[in-house]
């Protein structure tokens, strides 16, 4: 059964959230000019600052980074100290995690509003907006549970998107490729009396790469800005289905699994700014329905026979019939719903703010949770109210050049009790026009069990209700030096940095020496030690034949201070060792660039699927545009993923797909 976008979510909420006062505003997004000197990053407290001044380390990502991906995933992969795990690609299922963090650990913000998966993190990035449709992307690295939320445990990933100023623009876009690959995708953006409004529309389908790999997706995104006097709303509703072939997904011992989910999301915000006072305001909510088969259930696999068991009878040789404990599809739907608030007083020597995120938390199964109708499908249910409030103040001195934030935040959760999250955050600018800044923070974050972890107990894994929540006090320092010459068309900056996050009672599914199960566990206590350093380049505008445009080199490492004993470990000690990352685009003579991608990936745990040492990644693109200057411009694209075909899994047995090609063509009017 294919899943398609259905049902409408529509609740409307007021609250508070940050608005960032950095708001990339174009069609198309890849040909947004960012200057990275001065490029906002979001994440880092309660107001945008400059990249060379964040008291963090952060990235923020150029436009033509993730131009051409069907998912923001695929741009990520080549950040410095993320970890991208696919189990199924082109965004399919992706896990993302910061610094050896699980995909549980990483906080998703979108417009502001924080975003939460409380079913399972394995679909949080079921993100149902398409890469053209942001304008700004950065990664905080090291946790932001103060300002973030319980999300935040290791770093955080912040999205904008993007809703272009004025005119009636419109455009459609075709790609074929490897394995099948077709993706169609319509755009138009307009304006009904003051209010902009953008809508996308978009399909991608796959047969897939090996048996059991066909996926399709489908997506509709709208989203709104109004500015009124001093007061600004953005609005936005995004749906999105996928249904898709999972082989060995989550187990290798029952194969040929199959899924299908849909994500509904919508969200109004609004900020306005008087005098030294910043009010912000915002409502979210967030429906996701899964049908998880681990036995696929359609023509040519497993069908429901007269005596109650599936069997496969075309598959194989001889029928295969699925385990007799095998009762049919898991079926979930988890529902989110937030209000967020703060204000703010921002004073010369002095800044003042004080936030609150309310959000409640609920799923239907026929699996997790308590039983409240054993004569439903959805016989199981859970709910939570989950409470994130913080105070800070922001102290400036020495002609701005030193900034020093002090936080005391408080979670608190309905089922999980009371956390206090203090931090601490600290930064120094030397030079003539900040050209060296030192900086440094420490804090601690919580995160609580998934609904997944407390209640799954299914085909040999086995929750826990008796989980603990997890704990990490962290701590940063760092430098970047900014090299760029005053008035100078070049931009060249590096960044290093030196971290510690000690983890406490940490949550990991664990399969015990001599058991065949695998359980929710707490690890007592894991310390987590390492440093990246990046190098950032990039120049203006040439008349050059060719000329490097952009170039992001970098480099992490991570250890821990002990290892798994006595049983194996399938997330805390599973971390990215080294990594290494190099991205750079090409200007060329005329309307054409080119751009080549690489990463260099160790893992703690080896994979069984390739003896090397190293995971080499590698990929370019080259796109090319015509009729400069005219109301109709056509666009075409050339991607390249996997350049040297490496055999590689993300996630245990899920086999990634070899070198793939997809052509693009882009056709797009304005009036």
């Amino acid at each position: 059964m294919r899943s398609i976008l259905s049902g409408v979510f529509a609740l409307v909420f007021m609250g508070c959230q940050i608005v960032s006062a950095a708001d990339p505003l174009a069609a198309d997004t890849s040909q947004i000019k960012v200057d990275l000197s001065e490029a906002s990053v979001l994440g880092v407290g309660f107001d945008a600052l400059p990249l060379l001044s964040s008291p963090k380390s952060a990235t923020v990502m150029l436009p033509s980074e993730w131009r051409g991906t069907a998912s923001i995933a695929e741009a990520l992969e080549f950040i410095p100290g993320m970890d991208v795990r696919t189990r199924g690609a082109w965004g399919v299922q992706t896990d993302i995690s910061i610094r050896g963090g699980s995909y549980e650990q990483t906080a998703l913000r979108i417009d502001g509003v924080r975003w939460s998966a409380p079913h399972t993190g394995h679909h949080l990035m079921n993100i149902p907006i398409d890469p053209e449709d942001l304008g700004h992307v950065e990664v905080v690295r090291s946790g932001s549970g103060p300002w973030a939320g319980i999300g935040a445990f290791a770093g955080g990933v912040l999205m904008e998107t993007s809703v272009d100023e004025a005119g009636t623009k419109a455009s459609v876009t075709a790609e074929l490729g490897s394995f099948n690959w077709t993706r169609l995708r319509a755009n138009a953006q307009i304006s009904t009396g003051k209010m902009r409004h953008s809508f996308s529309l978009s399909q991608a389908k796959t047969d897939g790469y090996i048996p059991n790999s066909d996926m399709e997706i489908n997506r509709f995104f709208w989203g709104a800005r109004y500015q009124r006097g001093l007061s600004q709303w953005k609005s936005l509703f995004a749906a999105e289905s996928k249904s898709f072939g999972a082989q060995n997904f989550y187990s290798s011992t029952y194969p040929n699994q199959h899924e299908e989910t849909v994500a509904a999301v919508a969200q109004l915000a609004w900020s306005r700014r008087q005098g030294n006072w910043n009010a912000t305001a915002a409502g979210h909510v967030r429906a996701h329905s899964d049908r998880f088969e681990l036995y696929r259930e359609e023509s040519n696999w497993y069908a429901l026979t007269d005596d109650g068991y599936y069997v496969a009878p075309s598959l194989f040789a001889t029928p295969d019939t699925a385990a007799g404990w095998y009762q049919g599809a898991n079926l979930h739907r988890s529902v989110v719903g937030a209000i967020n608030g703060q204000l703010s007083w921002l004073g010369e020597a002095m800044t003042w703010t004080a936030a609150v995120d309310a959000r409640s938390e609920g799923i239907l199964s026929n699996r997790l949770g308590l039983l409240v109708n054993e004569n439903s499908d959805y016989a199981y249910e859970d709910n939570r109210l989950n409470i994130d409030a913080y105070v800070s103040g922001k102290y400036f001195g020495a002609g701005d050049r030193l900034a020093v934030t002090a936080t005391m935040a408080v979670n608190e959760n309905s089922r999980f009790g009371s956390s206090l999250l203090p931090a601490l955050n600290a930064r120094m600018a030397f030079g003539r026009g900040d050209q060296i800044v030192v900086f440094g923070s420490a804090g601690r974050s919580v995160r609580h069990p998934s609904f997944t972890d407390l209640y799954y107990t299914l085909g040999g894994a086995v929750g826990s209700e008796d989980l603990k929540s997890e704990y990490a006090d962290q701590g940063e320092i760092g430098g970047r030096w900014n090299i760029s010459a005053s008035q100078s068309s070049h931009q060249f900056s590096i960044e290093t940095t030196r971290f510690i996050r000690q983890g406490r009672d940490l949550i990991d599914w664990v399969q015990f020496d001599g058991s065949d199960l695998y359980e929710a566990t707490n690890v007592a206590e894991v310390d987590f030690f390492g440093g990246d350093v990046s190098m950032l380049y990039q120049r203006a505008e040439s008349t050059e034949q060719f000329y490097v445009r952009s170039a992001r080199i970098g480099a992490s490492w991570l250890e821990a201070n002990r290892v798994a004993s006595g049983f194996t470990s399938n997330y805390v000690f599973d971390y990215m060792r080294n990594k290494y990352d190099v991205m750079v685009n090409f200007g060329i003579a005329g309307p054409l660039d080119f751009s080549v991608r690489g990463s260099a990936q160790n893992r703690n745990v080896q994979s069984s699927i390739s003896d090397d040492l190293f995971t080499h990644l590698w990929g370019f693109d080259v796109n090319f545009q015509g009729n400069e200057g005219a109301s109709l411009l056509w666009k075409g694209s050339v991607r390249m993923d996997n350049l040297f075909d490496v055999q590689f899994a993300d996630r245990g047995q899920v086999l990634q797909p070899g070198r793939m090609v997809r052509f693009g063509l882009t056709f797009a009017w304005a009036e």
